[in-house]
C-alpha cells in the first residue's frame, strides 16, 4: 500500500527507500546530505517527489543507481558511483 502523505507531492521515507532499494535510515542520510529534499511532519519524514525524480535522473545520467547500504565501494559525498 502506498504511504503518501496528504500532500500529493510528498512520499514517505519508507516508500522512497523501497523505490531505491535501500532503507529508510539511508533516505534520512540523503536528506541530511542535501541529496533529497525532505521534511519532517508529525515525527515522520517525507521526500518531495520532484527531488526523488531528480536523484533518479541524475543517477541514470551517470549510469549508476544511488549507493546501496554497505555497498563496499568506499565512496564519498553520499554516493560511490559504483553501484548499478
Amino acid at each position: 500500500m502506498c504511504e503518501q502523505s496528504s500532500e500529493k507531492d510528498l512520499l514517505s521515507a519508507k516508500e522512497v527507500a523501497q523505490e531505491l532499494g535501500t532503507t529508510p535510515l539511508n533516505i534520512l542520510l540523503y536528506i541530511k546530505r542535501g541529496q533529497l529534499a525532505g521534511q519532517e511532519i508529525k515525527g515522520k519524514w517525507y521526500v518531495e517527489a520532484t527531488s526523488l525524480a531528480a536523484l533518479k535522473s541524475q543517477a541514470a545520467s551517470v549510469g549508476s543507481a544511488p549507493c546501496k547500504p554497505a555497498c563496499g565501494h568506499g565512496g564519498h559525498d553520499g554516493g560511490c558511483g559504483g553501484c548499478h
